[in-house]
Parts: C-alpha cells; structure tokens; sequence
C-alpha cells in the first residue's frame, strides 16, 4: 500500500505509554529518496518541542483512526536527542541511532542498512559510524514539506510541480512524486513520476530533471485523489514511460 505524504501529517503517533504528539513534517535522505524520520510535535502550544520518530519505530498504522503506533515509548521520545533547527547533521543522526539502540541506515547494502522494516532489535550493541561520518560531511536529509512545489523538468523545459508523495508502507520509500501540470501543459492533469526517473536534483532552484520525454507526459495517464495504484495499474504506468521495473 501507498501512504500519501500529506496523510502522515494528519495522524497522531501514539508510544507504549500514551500519545507523543502529531506528525508535522518528515524528513528523507537524497540518496534513497526515503523516509528517516518522522517529525512529532509534542504538546499543544505553541512552543511545543518537535522530537524525531523512525519509522523502525513503527509498529502499527491505522489509517482510520489516522494514528500511529510505535514501539517506543512517549517517555522514550521526551528524553532523545533534540534534532534542533535545520540541517540535520550526520552527526545528530548518528546520536539519534545510538539512543535509540538502531543500525545506521547508511551504512548497508539494503534501504535501512543492516536493519529491516519488520525486525527492530532494541536490545542490539550501539553501532557506531564514526568512520563513516568523514565521508559523509556533505549528507543531508530534506524536510518533504520543503519540496513540495518543486519544479519538475524535462531538457529544462519545466511540465509541473510537486505536489504530493507516494510512499511504500513497508519501507517508506518515496516511490512516486504527484505532480501538477495544470499551469504547464494543455488541458493539465496530475501524474505520477517514479523517483527512479530522477536525472538530477537541483536543491538550490527548487528543479527536479526527469529522464522521460514531454510526450511521454502529455500522454500519460491522469492520476485522480486517492486513486488505488494496483501492480498492474503500475506496471501499465511503467510500460508507458518505457522504463523497465
């Protein structure tokens, strides 16, 4: 299943001992196009503290009730390290790891390094990445909520703008940008790009280059609110962009 970006920011995360707080944002690395942390607003005023979830953390979703369940506890969150203000530091993740007892994503051949989506060990030895740490002075993860809007292009031809994730359930994996053509192209539409298309990302303009083809675009199907994206439905989306799974 598919998790819409803009869901998450409505639902609530609930630890072992009670709720934390409501997802105000998340944050993915550039790399891997995935999800690291989930961004919890804990309390509710205005001076609210924001506290970092990892979806290893994460042993339940409940998409009616719009809540989360982890698998830590509120008290567990109330004493992590605080991320501060942006950008978070490699540094900060790594200590973020080691309170909470988790693999390094980075360090790994899979999509969460040596851990996995269905097998948290909180009981496991800290791993540390401080060998890691020098190569990796220039890593960053991004806020989502700062990409939407981005521009998407083709050749530097710009055919629409970020407005949406779709985002695997089981490994959190960005799959899939919502983007809006309306402005762009006639008769615009939205549609599904795969973040596996990407070309290159241009953090500084705001651009996102896609290796597909204007046409291509045009033609595409029309992606409609809380469309169910079945495999066949996916495969035919591949077929038309001419991209191989």
């Amino acid at each position: 299943m598919y998790l819409h970006y803009d869901w998450l920011t409505s639902y609530t995360v609930f630890g072992s001992d009670g709720e934390i707080g409501e997802v105000s944002d998340c944050y993915f690395d550039e790399d891997d196009w995935t999800i690291r942390y989930l961004v919890v607003k804990t309390g509710v005023t205005f001076l609210s503290e924001k506290r970092f979830v990892s979806p290893l953390s994460i042993a339940k979703i409940d998409h009616k009730e719009e809540v989360i369940r982890v698998n830590i506890s509120k008290e567990e969150t109330e004493k992590s390290p605080d991320p501060g203000d942006e950008p978070v530091s490699r540094r900060y993740e790594e200590e973020f790891n080691n309170y909470y007892r988790l693999s390094p994503y980075w360090i790994g051949n899979g999509v969460w390094g040596l851990a996995t989506m269905t097998d948290r060990d909180l009981g496991s030895p800290e791993v540390s990445a401080e060998a890691d740490l020098a190569q990796n002075e220039n890593y960053s993860v991004h806020k989502a909520k700062n990409v939407m809007g981005y521009n998407l292009s083709v050749k530097n031809d710009v055919f629409g703008k970020v407005d949406n994730f779709l985002i695997d359930e089981k490994t959190f994996e960005i799959k899939y940008f919502i983007v809006d053509t309306k402005k762009w192209l006639p008769g615009g539409k939205k549609v599904l790009i795969s973040t596996k298309w990407i070309d290159d990302v241009e953090w500084s303009v705001s651009q996102i280059s896609i290796s597909v083809t204007r046409e291509q675009i045009e033609e595409a199907p029309e992606y409609l609110k809380d469309m169910e994206l079945s495999d066949n439905k996916e495969q035919e989306l591949w077929m038309h962009y001419q991209k191989s799974t």
